[in-house]
């Protein structure tokens, strides 16, 4: 019974430390939307001792980049999921993430609260 627990821990302390460090990624802009464009943008992921994955988001801005925290994370193996909030002048719009990493690339989507569909995105782990 150790043994399997050791082994448990073992496997997320290895999905933990796929996730952590700088990630560089780009959406995959729909055919459909007139103004369709792929956009660029960092994650900066690290997990804690206790396992809770932190980190921000950072989105191209019209002047500067917004940057955003990670809130509400859950790792399972190398499937994360988490949410983040962007504040205008007029409102808070919540936005949910389902990323799978698999070695230093990562896919997922970004999806608006309220939306039918997400934004697929890809990253790459910078070195």
């Amino acid at each position: 019974m150790k043994l399997a627990i050791a082994f448990l821990a073992c496997l997320l302390a290895a999905s933990a430390a796929e996730i952590d460090g700088r990630w560089t990624a780009e959406t995959t802009a729909r055919k459909k939307a007139a103004t369709a464009q792929n956009t660029t943008f960092t994650l900066e992921l690290a997990t804690g001792q206790d396992g809770k994955v932190t980190g921000t988001v950072s989105l191209p801005g019209k002047k500067r980049p917004r940057s955003q925290r990670i809130q509400s994370a859950t790792l399972d193996g190398n499937r994360l999921n988490f949410t983040t909030i962007q504040t205008t002048k007029k409102a808070e719009v919540k936005f949910s993430w389902q990323v799978t990493v698999d070695g230093s690339q990562m896919t997922g989507t970004r999806t608006r609260e309220g939306a039918k569909h997400g934004l697929p995105f890809k990253a790459r782990k910078m070195s």
